[in-house]
């Protein structure tokens, strides 16, 4: 958000996650789905990798990925779930 010179409103507004939910996300440590994850990803234009705790094993990765597609799959492009897909199996690979 400093990167981008964005606010929490600003964030909440280009992600449409509301903002009180942002502000949990930022100062309570309560860690978001995969899919508020994506959005946020994109309202920052940053990979989603950029967000994710280094510690985050590829299974717990792989498990909310795959719950995002499930729900928003629909609503990302080739190349957003293309980006899950590398991230999942650490390749880049096509749909």
């Amino acid at each position: 958000m400093n990167e981008r010179n964005i606010n929490q409103k600003q964030l909440s507004q280009l992600s449409g996650i509301n903002e009180s939910s942002i502000s949990r996300y930022l100062h309570s440590g309560q860690k978001p789905r995969m899919d508020v994850v994506v959005n946020i990803a994109k309202a920052l234009q940053v990979e989603t990798e950029y967000l994710l705790d280094e510690g985050e094993t590829t299974e717990s990765a792989y498990n909310t990925i795959s719950t995002a597609i499930a729900r928003k799959g629909g609503e990302l492009t080739a190349e957003e779930k293309n980006q899950l897909i590398a991230l999942l199996i650490g390749k880049d690979r096509n749909v």
